[in-house]
């Protein structure tokens, strides 16, 4: 904050109060401000590394120091660290109803609340324990591979099963060609990791973002028949050890009521850092 001297009295110059739609010059401000926590704001630092347009992106505070950003859209993700930032964001929001919020839960919650009277919550997943695994693990002789295009068919029937085990609905049928396209796109990212056993998907997990400091991993699922035998727990070690041969960090979140995988996690060595909410519209 700039300081404007009057005599001996210091008085803070005002806030820019507003935000203001981002533009492709004010990347480099944005990353910075991304920059400063690399686990929680993992996501929107690998859509700016994968060349996302900032359309839809909202900033608040001078254009070469911001201090706070919103990415708007059907999904709604904040970075506001500074909890007196966040009402300045209602507006943006009403004009901008989302289907989801997610992201650091404090931000989430006052985020959701300002947009109550317009749109009702259907559900509310918070909190959700942000967790990371650092360091080195053990490498396990598991036969853990990337998903290849030849995969892409049971990739898609397995990860759907997976979003109605987790979202109460079926993806493939609401929009079956847009949820293979996802996939597809996972794939050829190398985002995709698979374990194969008698030509079907017995454990698969994903990437929802990757940068050079963090991962974020997601869709950890392990095929119904298959699961209390340690399967999940040998795989996702042996996933792990791989991107941390790349990476210095593997972060997930998961929804606290999930016991069984917050067990898993923390048998890797996972430990959680944070919170985050997910409001579901």
């Amino acid at each position: 904050m700039r300081l404007t001297i009057r005599g001996r009295k210091q008085i803070a110059a005002p806030r820019q109060a507003d935000p203001y739609r981002l533009e492709a010059d004010l990347r480099v401000p944005l990353a910075a401000l991304l920059d400063r926590d690399a686990v929680a704001n993992v996501f929107l630092r690998s859509e700016l590394r994968l060349g996302a347009s900032l359309d839809g992106w909202w900033g608040l505070g001078e254009r070469d120091q911001l201090r706070a950003v919103l990415m708007t859209g059907s999904v709604v993700v904040p970075w506001i660290p500074d909890p007196g930032d966040i009402p300045a964001f209602a507006g943006v929001l009403r004009q901008h109803l989302p289907r989801l919020i997610i992201g650091p839960a404090p931000a989430v919650r006052a985020l959701a609340a300002s947009i109550a009277p317009q749109l009702r919550a259907v559900e509310v997943r918070d909190p959700q324990p942000v967790m990371v695994l650092d360091g080195t693990i053990p490498s396990r002789s598991v036969p853990i591979r990337r998903g290849r295009r030849d995969d892409l068919d049971r990739l898609t029937v397995a990860a759907a099963a997976m979003h109605r085990e987790e979202m109460g609905v079926d993806p493939l049928a609401l929009d079956p060609v847009g949820w293979r396209h996802r996939m597809a796109t996972l794939i050829d990212r190398g985002w995709s990791f698979l374990l194969v056993e008698g030509g079907e998907i017995a454990f698969k997990v994903e990437l929802s973002a990757w940068t050079p400091e963090v991962v974020q991993l997601q869709g950890v699922w392990t095929r119904p028949e298959l699961r209390h035998r340690g399967v999940a727990t040998a795989a996702l070690a042996a996933v792990c050890a791989e991107l941390l041969a790349e990476v210095p960090v593997c972060s997930l979140y998961l929804n606290s009521y999930n016991e069984p995988a917050m067990r898993l996690y923390r048998r890797i060595g996972f430990r959680q850092v944070g919170e985050f909410a997910t409001v579901i519209f």
